[in-house]
């Protein structure tokens, strides 16, 4: 089918397979989609919505169509922390500073991220904030995650045919299949992952992907309070993967036994400025309630790679290595890193 064929389908409101979605992508990043036509597949999509098999299949094209590293067999498991976003909700980003957190614990951590869409402070932002190159070649990105067990990779760097959809993207201005398939087109192929999402409606279909895309485990989750996170304010339902098995549960930050006051002021900001400074007291030790939702979200992480046997006991590690200026330390030590 060529592109017309693909988008006429979807306009008459029908489900595409994978291969379809697959198919239509991979012909929007060969630079052979017109503006008017992808405009008009992506509020089709919109309109009628998407299916897990669609987004598998535009996943399955962005990793196709990615930058390949050169290290084919890593020897190792790799976790990515990269969620949808769009939660609307202001808060720190928890994402990158579990995933300092998990790193410096000894996980190995590729972060695939961007730049902030629709929140206070991106991965890149916080990241360039604190003094991490953007800029480094494919080569220094794989060195140094082999070094140091960290590593950003920064979308439009390893994704870089998504510039025949950037236009059309920023002109339509609506949240779509695009923003959820960032966090699944990992060019390390990660083997572990967590994912937040904008709706509890998105956990079926993206644990329905991470099982189609082969991974070992992991969970999606989305938090009754809103927050494409685990909340520390309210329970999160999240579905989770294992051997290639899907359960639903929910979690109830109660069960972690936090004795002091939990201050939402603390966790949401304003500003790009504000969240960088309340990231680095994060990283610097100090007890707030922003440290203790970045302590559950790795400790959730510590959980799925089984280095903990319950989500509490991760939680305490990753708390007791914040607090400790453990994370501090790291964060140093692969920022001095050439």
């Amino acid at each position: 089918m060529q592109a017309k064929d693909i988008l006429h389908k979807v306009t008459n409101n029908q489900n595409l397979n994978s291969d379809e979605a697959r198919s239509f992508l991979g012909f929007v990043m060969k630079g052979e989609v017109s503006d008017i036509v992808l405009s008009s597949f992506i509020t089709a999509m919109k309109v009628k919505g998407e299916t897990g098999e669609e987004i598998l299949g535009f996943a399955q094209a962005m990793r196709k169509n990615a930058v390949q590293p050169k290290t084919k067999d890593w020897g190792f498991d790799i976790l990515d922390t990269c969620g949808t976003g769009g939660d609307g909700k202001g808060s720190i980003n928890v994402s990158t500073l579990s995933a300092l957190t998990l790193a410096s614990l000894g996980i190995k951590v590729a972060k695939h991220g961007n730049r902030s869409v629709s929140s206070v402070s991106g991965s890149s932002d916080l990241l360039s904030s604190l003094g991490y190159s953007l800029e480094s070649s494919h080569e220094d990105v794989e060195r140094k995650f082999q070094e140091t067990g960290f590593t950003f990779l920064f979308a439009p760097a390893w994704h870089p045919a998504m510039k025949y959809a950037a236009n059309v993207r920023k002109e339509l201005g609506i949240r779509s299949f695009f923003n959820v398939i960032g966090p699944l087109s990992n060019p390390f192929s990660a083997t572990h992952q967590i994912i937040g999402v904008f709706s509890k409606d998105w956990l079926d279909r993206m644990s329905f992907c991470l099982q189609e895309l082969g991974l070992k485990a992991g969970i999606v989750c989305h938090s009754r309070d809103g927050l494409d996170e685990f909340s520390i304010f309210a329970p999160t339902d999240y579905m989770y993967l294992q051997d290639g098995k899907r359960e639903t549960a929910v979690f109830d930050p109660a069960d972690l036994g936090i004795s002091q006051k939990l201050d939402p002021a603390e966790v949401y900001v304003s500003s790009p400025e504000k969240a960088v400074e309340f990231s680095r007291d994060i990283l610097n030790g100090k007890e707030t309630s922003g440290t203790h939702l970045v302590a559950l979200n790795a400790g959730v992480a510590l959980w799925l790679v089984k280095k903990v046997d319950s989500i509490k006991h991760g939680y305490r590690a990753s708390l007791e290595q914040l607090l400790n200026k453990k994370v501090a330390q790291y964060t140093s030590e692969i920022l001095l890193l050439k």
